[in-house]
């Protein structure tokens, strides 16, 4: 039996564990909104996997999940339709200008944005400068790609459509729910995808080769977040496979990265940082 049919429509069989934390989310949403199960106990589940899904989303538009682009086209919707957010809608802001501008002037989620004296300020209001910055300086891509990248067009305006469709009917059945079950996770899960670009960048070196980000580590938090924590290996090769940032990490990165921009603990580098304020440099641009 070829590696292809074990794997069906997959490139790699990693993301085995993407199809398994999507449906999981899928199967929350759909418990809480229908009244099928509810309870204080599927509410951390569910707001993980809201996160968990925003990553999903990120990986996939660096390196797409499936084989065919047919399939990739309606994961897509899917990706948008369990995020309450259209998966094209990052391609510029995230891929272009982020990776191609890390920490200038063009990058929606440079560290500069925010510079109290305080880190937990910082870290409390990045997520709300960051969004300010991107609306008031948004780009009209839908019109660039329109001419350039037709195919990308009509999956962009296929995902805004069915998307802001099947918000409105979400919220004229039922709006108590989807406020409640839904629009909390969603939120949650924007806030911690834009705000961890403060942790993973602050205080690190922007012109250097290696040390533009800072790394987690931690087996666990890896797991979970799909090795989203080996972020110099993944703004060195963007393009890679998530399930192969350990390995880029170990034998291209670690060897050359100042030691102390790996963080082993996610939560204890959170507290150090940002609560403590223990290893930050204070505001500058």
């Amino acid at each position: 039996m070829s590696v292809g049919t074990i794997l069906g429509p997959l490139r790699y069989r990693a993301d085995l564990r993407t199809l398994m934390f999507l449906s999981g989310l899928n199967t929350l949403f759909a418990l809480q909104w229908l009244n099928m199960a509810r309870g204080c106990h599927l509410l951390l589940p569910t707001y993980l996997l809201a996160v968990v899904a925003l990553v999903i989303k990120h990986n996939h538009v660096h390196s797409p999940t499936f084989r065919a682009p047919s399939w990739n086209s309606g994961f897509e919707i899917w990706l948008s339709l369990l995020t309450a957010h259209p998966t094209s809608g990052i391609i510029t802001s995230h891929n272009v200008l982020h990776h191609g501008n890390n920490n200038a002037e063009a990058d929606f989620v440079r560290c500069s944005l925010v510079r109290y004296r305080n880190n937990l300020a910082n870290l409390m209001t990045f997520f709300f400068a960051s969004v300010a910055e991107m609306y008031r300086n948004k780009p009209s891509d839908l019109e660039e790609w329109r001419s350039s990248r037709p195919a990308l067009y009509r999956q962009a305006i296929a995902e805004r459509v069915l998307t802001y469709s099947f918000l409105v009917i979400l919220v004229l059945l039922d709006w108590r729910s989807t406020l409640k079950y839904c629009a909390g996770p969603w939120l949650f899960a924007q806030w911690v995808l834009v705000t961890i670009n403060l942790l993973q960048h602050q205080d690190c070196d922007f012109r250097s080769e290696v040390d533009h980000s800072r790394n987690l580590t931690g087996r666990i938090v890896n797991w979970l977040l799909l090795n989203n924590g080996y972020h110099t290996a993944h703004h060195m090769f963007p393009s890679a496979h998530w399930s192969t940032l350990p390995l880029i990490h170990e034998r291209v990165v670690e060897p050359r990265l100042d030691p102390s921009l790996n963080e082993p603990f996610l939560w204890l580098c959170v507290w150090r940082r940002f609560i403590v304020g223990k290893d930050w440099q204070g505001a500058r641009a």
